[in-house]
């Protein structure tokens, strides 16, 4: 079921990825490889998707932190706006997470909503294993109208 929420300000520290979208699969997997062996403590692990820009994508592989928080080495703190999402729960293998921002983008377009490049993916786990994630697109705020 897809449904619309609002999401607070996010602080996320992790690994910024950019890459073209044929070199992502294998630069988002290093980078998830990288952040589960630097042994951080975290427990709330997600993936944002922030942009593209003329073919590059620009993504962050981390988890969730306090605005206040440390930033180790080789690590950049990211930090989302409160927005409204379209939101999705996904159940089952990573491979089927793609079709699910499909759905969501799709919903969108059917609903007259904007969707942004933001996405959000919660629920990685170490060993990256399949299972329940929630997966966000921001959408635009949409215009004032007159009454």
């Amino acid at each position: 079921m897809i449904e619309t929420m609002d999401l607070p300000e996010l602080v996320i520290i992790g690994i910024l990825v950019e890459a073209p979208w044929q070199e992502l699969p294998t630069t988002v997997q290093a980078a998830w490889r990288a952040l589960f062996a630097a042994e951080t403590g975290a427990t709330s692990f997600l993936a944002a998707s922030l942009s593209v820009e003329d073919g590059v994508y620009r993504e962050i592989v981390g988890y969730l932190a306090a605005g206040k928080s440390e930033v180790p080495d080789r690590m950049t703190k990211v930090i989302i706006p409160p927005q409204r999402y379209l939101r999705l729960v996904h159940e089952g293998p990573l491979n089927g997470i793609a079709q699910g921002f499909g759905d969501l983008l799709a919903h969108a377009r059917a609903s007259g909503l904007t969707a942004t490049d933001m996405k959000l993916d919660f629920g990685y786990l170490p060993g990256l294993p399949d299972g329940r994630h929630e997966l966000h697109v921001a959408l635009a705020p949409e215009p004032l109208r007159l009454a």
